[in-house]
């Protein structure tokens, strides 16, 4: 028998060691990573709780602000507005409309990527006041109180009277915000492109706190009790207590990256006691609202630019796979998926029993707009113009936001 040297043989020893090691965690990585590619769920259900679940209103005559309640569920299931609808006005905005427009005191508010805030009546469409803004409009404004809030890429917060049209007043932050305004009585919060979440007051735009983040923040911000959630660029999902803008939670985008960094893009919604958000490495997850801990991730087969609609314990959203998903709310297991045959980069909205979206088609003149059954994901409805968040609503009126048209349509039945 040979003998080895007792400093060869450890020598031997410890590179098998590694070797083993070696050898498990890459068993491991790949099996994981197959866990997490093969669009498979992970976590535990625990925490959900039904009792929080969208509620709407059954006679709105507002939506004031992106995905109509602060939580951002982006769903009104008791707003009944279904087809056959008659198109009672349109409007030309004139330029590229990126987000959709709010709704209140007779009025519609959109911006435009032109860099204009246009103010309609909202049963006419007719054009009531116009203003130049600095920067374009990559936003929805969003109402408070009297004041109608927008900002643009110029790093601007801008308040007008919501009737006349009349500045009352602006806050020039320096840095670019894509941000809708999220209003929660007298506060308002936004994000910005210098890593920054930003608390103002109402009344007169005054600085109360600022936040970092570990990242562009791209997405709006959403309500979860005494907590405003958003998701950055770092690939963190941050929890801020409202009050002084102290971090509560934080919580980072698991798993390899499928297409590209982990980032989040899209916002959140809340509902159930979780935070829904998807991200660009194709990854929705679910989180407690209260922890921030995981409770499933769901792993789509492409790019999720899309904020969720939440309702009927179901979590819909698009994906550049061309697919809208409807996702179980406490599981993450896929429901229903309909194949719309473009990609899909805006976010879906319910309203009644229906959920709409549009496509981002490679020729924007080819963009279209869908409503399916929120249950089964039947087609009910097309659209021929649409490109990214397609549908606000309020009593008896349907607002469609195309390309750059605004669609004001009826349900035959209720006029």
């Amino acid at each position: 028998m040979r003998l080895i040297p007792r400093s060869t043989a450890g020598r031997v020893l410890a590179g098998a060691g590694v070797v083993v090691v070696l050898a498990l965690a890459v068993a491991a990585f790949g099996l994981w990573r197959g866990w997490f590619d093969s669009g498979s769920t992970v976590g535990t259900p625990q925490g959900f709780d039904a009792r929080q679940a969208p509620r709407g209103q059954a006679d709105a005559r507002r939506w004031p602000e992106y995905g109509f309640d602060a939580e951002r569920t982006r769903a009104n299931p008791r707003l009944d507005l279904a087809p056959p609808f008659r198109q009672v006005w349109r409007h030309d905005a004139g330029a590229l409309l990126e987000f959709p427009p709010v709704i209140g005191g007779g009025r519609l508010f959109v911006g435009t990527n032109a860099g204009r805030m246009l103010a309609l009546d909202v049963d006419t469409g007719t054009p009531v006041w116009s203003r130049r803004l600095r920067g374009r409009v990559a936003a929805s404004p969003a109402l408070a109180g009297d004041l109608v809030l927008i900002t643009t890429t110029r790093g601007i917060l801008y308040a007008f009277d919501q009737r006349t049209g009349r500045e009352v007043w602006r806050r020039d932050k320096g840095s670019s915000s894509e941000s809708s305004p999220l209003v929660v009585g007298d506060q308002v919060f936004i994000g910005t492109l210098d890593d920054e979440v930003i608390r103002v007051d109402a009344a007169t735009g005054r600085p109360v706190w600022t936040a970092r983040a570990t990242g562009d923040v791209k997405s709006s911000l959403a309500l979860a009790g005494d907590v405003v959630v958003v998701g950055d660029y770092g690939g963190r999902v941050s929890a801020y207590r409202r009050r002084d803008g102290r971090l509560v939670w934080r919580t980072t985008s698991p798993g390899p990256a499928l297409r590209g960094p982990g980032r989040f893009y899209g916002g959140p919604g809340v509902a159930y006691g979780r935070v829904y958000i998807g991200n660009i490495n194709g990854r929705v997850l679910a989180l407690s609202a209260a922890t921030g801990e995981i409770a499933w991730v769901r792993v789509l087969p492409d790019f999720v630019y899309s904020s969720p609609a939440l309702d009927r314990r179901l979590v819909y959203v698009g994906s550049y796979d061309q697919n809208l998903h409807a996702l179980d709310a406490v599981s993450g297991e896929e429901r229903w998926r309909f194949d719309a045959g473009e990609r899909i980069t805006g976010s879906a909205t319910v309203i009644g029993d229906l959920v709409w979206f549009s496509t981002i088609a490679r020729n924007p003149r080819e963009g279209r707009t869908f409503a399916l059954d929120a249950r089964t994901g039947r087609r009910v409805l097309t659209f021929p113009d649409g490109r990214y968040t397609p549908a606000v609503g309020i009593d008896g009126l349907l607002v469609l936001t195309g390309v750059r048209t605004l669609y004001g349509l009826a349900p035959r039945r209720a006029r």
